[in-house]
């Protein structure tokens, strides 16, 4: 690669924090001298911007990140140009469309969305308490017409990696209109409006920063940043990436997450770092 990118956008999960969900020293200096050579930084996640500002507190960074964006592209903050958007919203019908049709093809899950600081679940299950942990909101028990208000997504949480499969196996033969479902997590299975993704905000973001989509580096490691990574000019995907995102980034680093493998990769191509 022949010289800096003027954005890097990274996914968290997976991506940016290890599986304790920590960031590393590695990957905080990494983000500190992307910062110190004038690179801006930015965060890509299925979470809501509330829930990644409560994430970036934690890495006690010296600087704010420039780009947030949120719920898989629903939602995007630029503090470059103080600007914020929501777009791509469902319906409570479409929510319950979801649930009902997985539900009739026999597949186990628990239902949940987030709404403000809640997560706001049909069983507060174990997994589902740790979800609410990692987002700073409270776990809350509602029934399924309380879950199933307007929304950016409906997700489904799996006792296990195999069900999530089948029923992206499923969603593959049998999409429902009007939504699309997408693995977002071994155990997580996400419902969005069919037109979004974390790519759909980019040429935006590009236009206001008045740079080109080359200009943009993208890094993640599962199915909800496939076309973040093929949109940006660099995608980048973590050695602990599922095969399909792999397919879809121009370079995957040699190290996982759990070993540092972004700031391993980025300092390696960028000596300048």
């Amino acid at each position: 690669m022949k010289h800096l990118p003027k954005l890097v956008l990274c996914d968290i999960d997976g991506t940016i924090v290890n599986t304790n969900w920590d960031m590393t020293p590695a990957t905080r200096q990494l983000f500190m001298d992307l910062h110190d050579k004038g690179v801006w930084t930015g965060i890509a996640s299925g979470r809501p911007v509330d829930d990644i500002s409560f994430h970036i507190a934690k890495w006690d960074l010296p600087f704010e990140f420039d780009i947030l964006v949120g719920l898989n592209g629903c939602e995007v903050v630029n503090h470059i140009t103080g600007t914020s958007t929501l777009t791509h919203t469902l319906t409570g019908a479409q929510l319950r469309q979801a649930v009902d049709t997985m539900r009739q093809q026999g597949f186990e899950f628990i239902p949940f969305v987030y709404q403000g600081d809640r997560i706001v679940a049909e069983e507060i299950s174990e997994v589902v308490r740790t979800s609410a942990l990692k987002s700073g909101k409270t776990p809350v028990q509602g029934s399924l017409d309380e879950i199933c208000q307007d929304n950016a997504k409906i997700m489904l949480r799996t006792k296990e990696e195999a069900e999530t499969i089948r029923m992206e196996q499923y969603l593959a033969v049998h999409p429902i209109k009007g939504l699309k479902g997408f693995r977002t997590q071994p155990t997580l299975l996400e419902f969005a409006h069919p037109d979004i993704s974390k790519a759909v905000p980019l040429p935006q973001i590009a236009e206001d920063l008045h740079i080109s989509l080359e200009d943009i580096m993208a890094c993640g490691d599962t199915s909800n940043d496939n076309e973040m990574l093929k949109t940006a000019g660099i995608g980048v995907c973590l050695a602990n990436g599922t095969e399909d995102t792999k397919a879809c980034a121009d370079y995957v680093t040699k190290l996982d997450c759990d070993h540092d493998g972004l700031a391993a990769f980025l300092h390696e191509q960028y000596p300048e770092l």
